[in-house]
This record gives C-alpha cells, structure tokens and sequence, in this order.
C-alpha cells in the first residue's frame, strides 16, 4: 500500500524547539522537507505553495487559525519568506521558503536540519512522487467538487458574479469559498451566462433588499441553488431582461470617411 507523505515520520529536535519554540520547530521541520523535493523554483529558490487549509492536513492537530497565526509569527521574524507566483490574480494561495541564513543567524552553531539528510531514500521517492501527481494550486484549472475543474473563464465569470453580488446587497462575499465555487460552476455547466447571475440578483434585490424578514436571503446558497435558480430567473420582468441586453449592446460608429453607407463596428 503506497504510503501517504503526510504519514512520514519528519526527525523531531527538542533542542530546535528550544530555540524558535515547539510550534515553529515542527512546522519548519516540515516545510524543509518538503522543499528538499520540491521542484517548483522561482528566483533562483525552491518553494512550496500551500493553502491555509491544506496545512490544517499536515498537521490535523492544529486548527486553521493556529496555522495563520504561527505564519505570521515565523514571517514577522523572517524564519519565513512568503510570495505568490500564482498565474491568476485571484488566485492568493502563498508561496513559502525558508530564510536559511537568518534561520542560522538564529540557531547559532546549532543546525537544525543536518538529520533529513538522512531521510530514507523509499520515504524520499514516496513523498517525491505524490508532489508530482497532487495538482498545482496555480494552473489555469482548479479542483471543485466531484473532480471537475473550472476553466480560467469560469473563474473569471464567479469573480464578477459575487463582485455584483455585493454591490448590489451591500454584502462582502468571498467568490474564492468551496460552496460558492461550486453552487456557480455548476450553474455555469448547466449553460446559464453571467447576464443570467445578474438578472436573478437583481430581481431578488427589488424583492427582497428593503424587507426586513427577506434580506438575508441575498446570498449565493440561496440565489444560485439549483432548484430555484431557474425559477428565479423566470421571475425577471421583461423590463429588466431588455435593460440588461441593452447594458450589453454597443451602438456602431459610424465611419463617414468611407462613405455615407460605411460603419465600422466597435467590439467589446
């Protein structure tokens, strides 16, 4: 049975932990090793991308936010150095390394990593091997449920769903959230455009933005579920409908250089 790297026993040194402190110890521990196989490099380093969600499975011990608060611990002292070199501006997964030589300037004499060069060279290849199939955070295609993935386009068009979303509701919804992600892409699948999302966002915002009792109903689990989305988008005036197309539609220019019966037209 292939062996999972998150079950790699990773050398423990109290005397590391002494130093920066037990949380810190382990985690650096961990990031070392995992940069010893990494083959993502950017500016003449190793690094190793991570969401805050998928430490929480290195390390089921701790909860989410131990994870950010221990980042920005071990970034304020800049045992740490974190970027993003993700190919999609919504994309804010971070980038780690870490700082070796003020690690050293730390530890003194003491060196904190001479023992996973030891690592056992089966251990080695297992966890090299799972790096190489798990799927990069930054391609153009993310995970979603049921092992689709959204083009760059889909993203693209959630991003401006929720965008409209809290402008028009005065809301602070994140477009980037599992269930948000998914409730869309499948709306997105099913052949519905982003013309639809507005149409069904302003509908339910003249009914329900000034009522009390309705208002908090103006939320993507509501709005985009699959059994009402289509029943709501049903529910938009023809008057509302028409105004959106209009919104979409760009007049000619007309060109009279070229004769009085030549236009030239303007593309979004």
């Amino acid at each position: 049975m292939k062996q999972n790297s998150r079950d790699i026993k990773i050398p423990f040194s109290p005397q590391f932990a002494a130093i920066v402190g037990t949380n810190e110890a382990l985690f650096l521990q961990q990031l070392h090793y995992r940069l010893q196989i990494s083959k993502n490099r950017n500016d003449g380093h190793r690094w190793v991308y991570n969401t805050y969600e998928e430490w929480t499975r290195e390390f089921p011990c701790w909860k989410m936010h131990v994870v950010k608060r221990l980042v920005k611990k071990l970034e304020k002292d800049q045992l740490i150095i974190t970027s993003e070199y993700n190919k999609m501006p919504m994309d804010r997964t971070k980038w780690y390394r870490i700082n070796y030589e003020k690690l050293s300037q730390t530890c003194g004499e003491f060196v904190p990593f001479e023992q996973t060069d030891m690592v056992d060279r089966i251990e080695q290849k297992c966890l090299s091997e799972e790096n190489i199939m798990l799927p990069a955070i930054t391609k153009e295609l993310k995970q979603t449920t049921k092992n689709t993935r959204a083009s760059e386009k889909d993203l693209a068009t959630i991003s401006s769903v929720i965008d409209y979303l809290n402008q028009k509701a005065s809301k602070r919804f994140r477009h980037n959230t599992n269930t948000t992600m998914d409730l869309l892409h499948e709306r997105i699948e099913e052949g519905y455009t982003l013309d639809d999302f507005k149409l069904v966002i302003d509908t339910k915002a003249a009914q329900w933005l000034d009522h009390p009792q309705f208002r908090h109903y103006l939320q993507p689990s509501t709005l985009f579920k699959a059994e009402k989305f289509e029943n709501y988008l049903n529910e938009a005036p023809a008057e509302m409908a028409r105004s959106i197309e209009l919104e979409a539609y760009v007049s000619p220019t007309l060109d009279f250089e070229k004769g009085e019966n030549a236009y030239e037209l303007r593309t979004c």
